[in-house]
């Protein structure tokens, strides 16, 4: 089906369902980026050392992960749609919770609630879209959906930093906790139940759908065989674990310290940092809608859209370590610059699991992936920072190494799915005597 015609199928699904989930998933992530911007605040009044700051930071993730791995599983079970409303509740709460903490237990233990809160949402979001636009659209709705990360990264910059200007931190977790239960209501009235129930979907476009999903599901080899459990032997699953992983590790290190490195400059005020950390994330927004369309239109090739970009991360951001303090607008104008391509691995990544996999095994992958990867860069990024900070009087070393792993992130990528690569090159060379045979053969 060719650009064209899926462009006239449904524009509907890309002015609901999309800003829909896009508002959704800022939300989220909005409530996880906000602690790098009390993380200064809270080290001050807890006199926490770096370690304890990093561990503080590491906990969202081991929640986080639990439910992640668990979500793409139950998100087969459980219509996606009601799991997200409920998970919309309860990430909720327990950002409203961290506002009530007193101790850096008691705050541990609210991210790791805000964890477990928010931990089905990505695999869960994930099989939302996939049943909702076909494969040749599939990248471009995953690349806005992913946009939600950065924008709400950047949102929780100025947006916190000008609560803080005036309350304490308290007074800002509370504050931007509140949208979650809002927004619930809002997305169960705004959401069709499924396909079916849409009332503003045509009988038509529902059936060509439909149709094109099943169709796509069908060209999967073995799928009545093999059990879910079967991806975990899947190599492309694991390498891409290791790439969003270790690319996780800059991502997390980096957006919960930026404002604690910023505040070092000694020049910046509340608001001025929060912009300034924010800005990152409008790179971000940037480059995944350069991604996803360039990957879309260079056939749906995932692979290197993905590696190259990861490597090049952690290329710029060696150049923004070495930058001396002294030229702080050079350093945050190269962190812009690590914002850009930083998480274009995101929407390709997964929409390629999504297109390599049938719905059954492709879901679960998605969970390992995003929470495998998840956990170990949103432990190890904050910790690694905050560990090689308190060997060091400055945070050079710290960013060196968290952009060793984002190079390593993307040779990791780059080697995955080589059992893809090979089928394809066999279907092209089988191509000509199955013409013969049959009347030609999908590649």
């Amino acid at each position: 089906m060719n650009a064209l015609t899926t462009k006239s199928i449904a524009r509907q699904r890309w002015l609901i369902i999309l800003p829909v989930t896009f508002i959704m998933y800022t939300i989220s992530f909005f409530d996880r980026a906000n602690m790098g911007m009390a993380l200064p605040h809270i080290t001050r009044e807890l006199a926490l050392t770096p370690v304890q700051a990093g561990l503080l930071g590491a906990a969202f993730a081991w929640g986080y992960a639990i439910t992640q791995i668990g979500g793409g599983i139950i998100a087969l079970l459980v219509n996606p749609r009601r799991l997200i409303a409920i998970s919309l509740m309860l990430f909720g709460g327990a950002a409203l919770a961290t506002g009530l903490a007193r101790t850096l237990d008691e705050l541990i233990i609210c991210r790791i609630l805000l964890g477990l809160a928010e931990g089905p949402l990505y695999a869960t979001v994930a099989l939302f879209l996939a049943q909702w636009f076909m494969k040749s659209e599939r990248g471009r709705a995953f690349g806005i959906w992913n946009l939600a990360i950065p924008a709400g990264g950047f949102l929780a910059g100025p947006i916190s930093g000008a609560i803080l200007a005036h309350y304490d931190w308290r007074i800002m977790m509370i504050v931007e906790g509140l949208p979650a239960w809002i927004f619930c209501v809002i997305w169960l009235i705004a959401i069709p139940k499924n396909l079916e129930s849409a009332r503003w979907l045509s009988q038509q476009d529902r059936v060509t759908i439909r149709k094109n999903l099943a169709e796509e599901q069908a060209t999967h080899q073995k799928t009545e065989k093999d059990p879910w459990w079967s991806v975990l032997t899947e190599p492309t699953v694991w390498l891409l674990t290791a790439g969003f992983a270790l690319n996780g590790i800059l991502m997390y290190g980096m957006t919960l310290w930026l404002p604690t490195i910023m505040h070092t400059y000694g020049k910046l005020s509340e608001v001025s940092i929060g912009f300034f950390s924010g800005l990152p994330f409008i790179a971000s927004m940037l480059g995944i809608f350069y991604i996803t369309r360039r990957s879309d239109k260079h056939g749906q090739e995932r692979r290197l859209h993905a590696a190259i970009p990861t490597a090049l991360t952690g290329v710029m951001m060696i150049a923004a370590a070495l930058i001396p303090i002294q030229l702080y607008y050079l350093q945050i104008i190269l962190f812009v610059a690590v914002g850009f391509t930083l998480k274009m691995i995101n929407p390709l990544i997964f929409a390629w699991i999504t297109e390599i996999l049938p719905t059954r095994k492709a879901i679960p992958a998605v969970a390992i992936v995003s929470g495998v990867g998840n956990l170990i860069g949103q432990s190890a990024g904050p910790l690694l920072v905050g560990y090689v900070k308190s060997h060091s009087s400055d945070y050079v070393s710290s960013l060196l190494v968290l952009a060793v792993c984002a190079i390593l992130g993307g040779v990791a990528i780059a080697c995955a799915g080589g059992k893809e690569r090979r089928q394809s090159r066999a279907d092209a060379t089988a191509l000509p005597a199955g013409n013969a045979a049959h009347g030609g053969l999908r590649r």
